[in-house]
Order: C-alpha cells, then sequence, then structure tokens
C-alpha cells in the first residue's frame, strides 16, 4: 500500500480531495444558517469555508457570501464548486489575522473550524477578527464539537474505521475514512490522523494520510473569548435547531453579538 502524506505548510492538502465525501449528505448546519438570514442577513463573512459547501449553499438562497481559509487546496477544491455562480467570493488568509476593512450582516465559523486554532491567544485572536467584521446590529454564529469524555481521556484511541463510498472524482473508486486520535488533555488538544484508503477498480491500494490537531473548547473558554474580544454571548445551544445546551449534545452552538459596552473589538 502506498501512503501519501500531508503538506506540512498545508496539512488540509491531503484529505481535500476528499472532504466532500466525508460530508455527503450533511447539511443540517446550512438550513441553520439559512433560517438565521431570513432575519435579514444579506452579507456574510465566512470564516473556515472550506470546500465552500455552506458558501455556496448560502449564495444560492440569495446572500453574498465572502469565504475565507487557510487551506488553498480546500479553496482549490471551492473555486472549482463556485465557477460561473454569483455572490461567492473565496480568499485565502487567516482568520486570525484577517482584517478587510468591512463589515458584515453575520460572520459564520461552521462545523469546527475554531478548533484548528493553535492556542487560546490564537482564539482570542480570531474572536477579535469576527468582532473587527461584524456590523453594529450583526449576529456572529459558531459551531464547534461539545467537549466528549474522550477528549479527557490521555494516551491513543483504537483506529476505527468511519465509512467505505464511492468516489465520483475518482473514476468509480471506493474510498474508506479510518480515524486515530490520540489525546492530550494536560493541553486540551487532540491529535488526529485521518487514513483514506483508495481502491481503483483495477489496480493496487493506496493511502492517503492527513494528520492535524484539534483544541478542545469549552463553553466557559468561548465565552470568555468573545468577552476578551468585545462580544457577549447571546445563546447557546445544543442542536442545529437551536435547543439549549446540555451534557451528551454532540454540537456547541453559540450566537454573539457586539458587547453593550463597545469592548476592545466592538463598535
Amino acid at each position: 500500500m502506498k501512503t501519501l502524506p500531508g503538506s506540512a505548510r498545508d496539512p488540509f492538502a491531503a484529505g481535500a480531495p476528499f472532504y466532500d465525501v466525508d460530508l455527503e449528505g450533511y447539511d443540517e448546519d446550512v438550513a441553520l444558517y439559512e433560517r438565521l438570514a431570513d432575519a435579514g442577513w444579506s452579507t456574510v463573512l465566512e470564516l473556515g469555508c472550506g470546500t465552500g459547501r455552506v458558501a455556496v449553499a448560502l449564495a444560492r438562497a440569495g446572500l453574498t457570501v465572502t469565504g475565507i481559509d487557510v487551506s488553498a487546496a480546500m479553496l482549490a477544491v471551492a473555486r472549482e464548486r463556485t465557477a460561473g455562480a454569483a455572490g461567492v467570493a473565496l480568499l485565502e488568509a487567516d482568520m486570525c489575522t484577517l482584517d478587510l476593512g468591512e463589515r458584515f450582516d453575520a460572520v459564520i465559523v461552521p462545523l469546527g473550524g475554531l478548533q484548528h486554532l493553535a492556542s487560546l491567544d490564537a482564539l482570542v485572536a480570531a474572536m477579535a477578527a469576527i468582532a473587527r467584521h461584524l456590523a453594529p446590529d450583526g449576529l456572529a454564529v459558531i459551531d464547534v464539537e461539545a467537549p466528549h469524555a474522550d477528549d479527557f481521556t490521555p494516551g491513543p484511541q483504537p483506529l476505527t474505521e468511519h465509512w467505505t463510498r464511492p468516489w465520483a472524482a475518482g473514476g468509480g473508486a471506493l474510498v474508506t475514512k479510518l480515524v486515530a486520535v490520540d489525546a492530550r488533555p494536560s493541553e486540551g488538544v487532540r491529535d488526529v490522523t485521518w487514513h483514506f484508503d483508495v481502491q481503483a477498480p483495477e489496480g493496487g491500494l493506496r493511502r492517503v494520510t492527513q494528520q492535524f490537531t484539534l483544541r478542545t473548547l469549552t463553553p466557559g473558554e468561548l465565552e470568555l473569548a468573545a468577552r476578551i474580544a468585545g462580544l457577549s454571548v447571546t445563546g447557546t445551544f445544543g442542536t442545529y435547531d437551536l435547543d439549549p445546551f446540555q451534557d451528551g449534545d454532540a454540537r456547541l452552538i453559540m450566537t454573539l453579538e457586539h458587547a453593550a459596552d463597545g469592548g476592545p473589538g466592538g463598535r
């Protein structure tokens, strides 16, 4: 089996071709953003836009979307997806240092984008960027994995197979995704390895490997980082139906606005 690692500069380069296969049929979060947009959004800034899954859906709903991602490989897929589509602009940039000089009705960070930040200082910087780009009466929405008991159990977990699916872009190949996680709870992070085993209709098996680190974020950490940036939490939810957050929920979703006193990153 031939193994192809990701790039050190872009740790998402190896997995980018398989990202949409991985999230095939996943649109619960898109429905949430579309529902919130009905309250009057016109412009949206998406931090960590990946392959454009959410950005394209919101543009089709009539919104103007600016998508930002640090991964050139992910953006390459997004540009293919958005070719000829109106209402979407894509930029390669770091969400922690972003300064576009404009404000948006909404700033969203979908599906764990904040968990890829290397430190809590980076989290505060990302929150400051959210505040910097959020219109005075705008709404920010962040979505991360809810903390789970396994996040605080040190050491490697067993390698698990997540799925086997056809890969249309691979000429009829089958792809199997396997995941290994090694938690470092003293640092609040998990080292994650994704293996994509690609079986062509004819020929050998090749393995594509992507490795990255995910930060476990608690409600308290997110709220404190938001306060430092001049934002206030207006809601904490555990589902895309915006049910109140509780123990055992899979997602941790927060809505934020500028703090009433303006704060360091406020109005």
